[in-house]
């Protein structure tokens, strides 16, 4: 039997998540997967179309900076490297702003 090398304990979630990239004006819905505290299994997205870097919207309050670990077909493994703050999007919010371009602004600061 193969040993867990995993930091951090994983849960299987299953729910869906929204990649962003304010840059190329990506949004994209996902599936994660699973996740734990250092990352995430993200499904359901042409792995090859997704930037090294991007915004991983999990809940409308949690909201993550991720780097790309590996990719396979539809599938990706992402490094949480930064919580973007839900005051830091919604102080900026305004009532007709799409999330992308908040989130942007959130990221800049």
């Amino acid at each position: 039997m193969q040993r867990e090398r995993r930091r951090n304990f994983r849960v299987q979630w299953n729910s869906p998540a929204t990649i962003h990239d304010p840059q190329r004006h990506l949004d994209r819905p996902c599936i994660l997967s699973n996740f734990s505290n250092s990352g995430a299994e993200i499904t359901g997205v042409r792995a090859a179309t997704i930037p090294d870097e991007f915004i991983l919207q999990i809940a409308q309050d949690n909201i993550r900076k991720c780097r790309v670990i590996w990719r396979r077909d539809d599938t990706l493994g992402a490094e949480f490297t930064d919580f973007v703050l839900s005051e830091d999007v919604q102080r900026d919010q305004p009532e007709a702003a799409p999330l992308a371009e908040t989130i942007a602004k959130a990221i800049a600061r």
